[in-house]
């Protein structure tokens, strides 16, 4: 039996009734598996460490054989991991750390693709050796805790409450100038079976706080004729997932490349072992016809033989996802019913009730996705979106 741990609701992630699978999760959400006719479940009061623990130590106890235990939840790969090396045979779990721990991934990387300049910062950090660039949680996602200095670095800003700076905690990386930034988004079983899609932000992450939105869509070298481009952004991402996945299972991916325009290079930011955020496998699934969701679910009950492999080279539709982040303000209305092809729209920020200002590019208002000719239509509905909304806010 496999077991997949998740604190969210079914439906974010496709989960569906599975003959080899069981869903660890929280109590509160028993209600939303059943409605799917979801049976195969073990509810717990809360999905951590502590709690989830004891029940695989039970099954261990029984006698029974444990194929796998996996999540698609960032914020616990880790400890996910930490089960996986205790109770499943043959597995480290080495892999879900070096997803999780930006030191370790960079580390591991270093020799493999071009990145920024870093090193995990404690007391005694040449911290004089990057000059401009940011300090991050070194497992933290959604760009949560992260901050920009220029030398000197002020380290006594960045100590706990105790005054102790933990060694284990921040990574200090050189600030990249870029011109744009794109995703790299699929999954891989390293046996062969693989969906590689690409995906671009409208305008720097980075500047979140000052832009106020953001804009991923469809990747501009699906339509500038740059599939070299496109190719060589896909083969980077595979030579990391070689160098980070030393168990070789199935692997969901979101990447993130800084590009430069001038001599056509990528640098690597981060990978998550998930889908990407902003509901990017609905964008490929509008875009390519590819359900990421369902097929990684196939694959995970081997059930490879009814994917049909071939691979898209070109979208259909360029396909939008935009996030609105709070800003201290209230939007006053909805902007469901004014957005031109829409097929998604969530309102995370409840109308008329006062927002705090976004500390994470997680912190919206309400994302909206939309699909247009190309990347340059999507851009301009991006800027017709952001113009009705500042608008309806007050």
């Amino acid at each position: 039996m496999k077991y997949f741990i998740w604190a969210y609701n079914p439906k974010v992630v496709g989960i569906r009734p599975s003959q080899g699978i069981s869903f660890v999760v929280p109590e509160t959400k028993t209600e939303a598996y059943l409605e799917l006719e979801i049976n195969q479940i073990i509810p717990v009061k809360r999905i951590d460490f502590q709690t989830v623990y004891p029940i695989f130590k039970q099954k261990q106890a029984e006698g029974e054989k444990i194929e796998d235990i996996f999540t698609l939840q960032e914020e616990i790969m880790d400890w996910v991991g930490v089960l996986k090396a205790i109770f499943v045979p043959g597995k480290t779990g080495v892999s879900d750390v070096l997803f999780k721990d930006k030191y370790y991934m960079r580390s591991v990387l270093k020799q493999e693709v071009t990145e920024p300049d870093f090193y995990e910062l404690t007391e005694n950090s040449a911290v004089e050796s990057i000059n401009e660039g940011m300090v991050k949680p070194r497992r933290a996602d959604s760009t949560k805790g992260i901050s920009y200095f220029k030398a000197p670095l002020p380290l006594s800003s960045l100590k706990n409450q105790s005054g102790y700076l933990s060694d284990k905690d921040l990574l200090v990386e050189s600030f990249v100038h870029y011109d744009r930034m794109f995703t790299v988004d699929g999954y891989t079983d390293f046996q062969g079976h693989s969906r590689f899609f690409s995906h671009e932000y409208n305008n720097k992450l980075s500047d979140f706080k000052k832009t106020g939105y953001f804009t991923l869509h469809t990747s501009s070298l699906y339509y500038q004729d740059q599939q070299q481009l496109l190719q060589k952004l896909f083969a980077l991402s595979q030579k990391a997932l070689q160098a980070l996945n030393v168990e070789r299972d199935i692997t969901p991916f979101h990447f993130e490349w800084f590009y430069s325009d001038k001599d056509q290079s990528f640098v690597f930011t981060e990978v998550g072992k998930r889908f990407g955020g902003a509901k990017i496998p609905k964008l490929v699934k509008h875009s390519f016809g590819v359900d990421l969701l369902e097929e990684y679910w196939k694959m995970q009950e081997r059930r490879a033989e009814e994917i049909d492999w071939e691979q898209p080279l070109s979208p259909r539709v360029c396909s939008s996802s935009y996030v609105q982040l709070t800003n201290g303000k209230t939007m006053m209305e909805s902007l469901e019913e004014k957005i031109p092809d829409l097929f998604t729209y969530e309102q995370n920020h409840p109308v008329g009730v006062q927002s705090q200002a976004a500390e994470s590019i997680g912190d919206a208002f309400f994302l909206a996705q939309y699909t247009s000719k190309d990347a340059a239509a999507s851009d301009m509905v991006s800027a017709k979106i952001n113009k009705a909304f500042n608008e309806v806010c007050r």
